[in-house]
């Protein structure tokens, strides 16, 4: 057999493509693998948090994070009409509910670890009639029954780990801020899940959906009072306003359930009691700081 050594052609280690374009490729790989692999992540660590049994949760949010600047008459409606709502909603043995309001005029409402709930007057007071105040609690109640706050600290604590693995970052400190980790955490599935627990909840207490899209038109009216507009879609941790108002709709259609009533006024006192929360805030404020960690809006 002949050997030969044939001339190996110039440039043939050489991309014709640019180099930047290269560089640009290689780096949009790289995005697109960190987000579908914080996502299998996220995923993973949310399915695991919430085989946390809940008795531990409670142990995670100590009752010193939160308080209540309601008066006792206002804290006793509320728990009377949240109380009304979980017998409708099967929580399971062992979960329970703490509400708490905070007299600010931050325009919120959140769910947070150990089954507590915080509620802001700024968004309360805007809620026309006790129905609409009934699917804002049946909606946060939804997230601590699905057991949403677990999970988005435990999708939260994945992705960091991840992130730190990769980056280097040593900063794992999520459980030292859960309740705005958790909050951030929740995203549209969540959220259109508590909505349609909320939904047959309200249903089921006052026998008709009327004034539980009132929460919705507050949260609608709010935006378009200060400016905000809603963030597209993609970028929005909650379904936009009018899918959740058509949900209503449809999940009324779906069940036969009627979206005609007679709405449930609020007590007399209602604004009364919640000027005291705010008196109580503010007093509140001036004392030696307790944090409470932010939230982004509710809408």
């Amino acid at each position: 057999m002949k050997y030969s050594n044939p001339q190996i052609p110039e440039g043939i280690n050489v991309s014709d493509r640019h180099p930047l374009k290269e560089l640009l490729i290689l780096l949009g790989g790289a995005l697109v693998l960190v987000v579908v692999l914080s996502w299998i992540l996220a995923e993973f660590g949310g399915r695991l948090a919430r085989l946390v049994p809940f008795e531990h949760e409670l142990s995670m949010a100590p009752d010193s994070l939160l308080s209540s600047d309601a008066p006792p008459a206002l804290q006793r409606y509320l728990d009377d009409l949240a109380q009304r709502l979980q017998t409708q909603m099967d929580l399971p043995k062992g979960m329970t509910i703490k509400l708490h309001l905070s007299g600010s005029d931050t325009f919120n409402a959140f769910a947070t670890l150990g089954g507590n709930i915080l509620l802001f007057r700024g968004l309360v007071e805007k809620l026309p009639n006790e129905n609409a105040l009934a699917m804002l609690l049946a909606h946060e109640i939804a997230h601590v029954q699905h057991r949403d706050p677990i999970a988005g600290v435990g999708q939260t604590a994945a992705v960091q780990t991840m992130l730190s693995l990769l980056f280097g970052s040593a900063d794992l400190s999520i459980l030292g801020s859960a309740g705005l980790h958790t909050q951030l955490s929740f995203n549209r599935d969540m959220e259109r899940a508590a909505d349609a627990t909320a939904l047959a909840a309200v249903y089921r207490v006052y026998g008709h959906l009327a004034g539980a899209n009132d929460l919705f038109a507050a949260i609608q009216a709010e935006r378009r009072r200060t400016g905000d507009g809603e963030l597209p879609a993609i970028f929005s941790s909650h379904p936009l306003d009018q899918e959740r108002l058509d949900a209503i709709i449809a999940t009324a259609k779906a069940n036969g359930w009627s979206t005609e009533g007679s709405v449930t006024p609020l007590p007399s006192q209602f604004l009364a009691w919640l000027r005291q929360s705010q008196q109580a805030s503010i007093l509140h404020d001036d004392a030696p700081a307790k944090a409470i960690p932010e939230s982004p809006p509710v809408r």
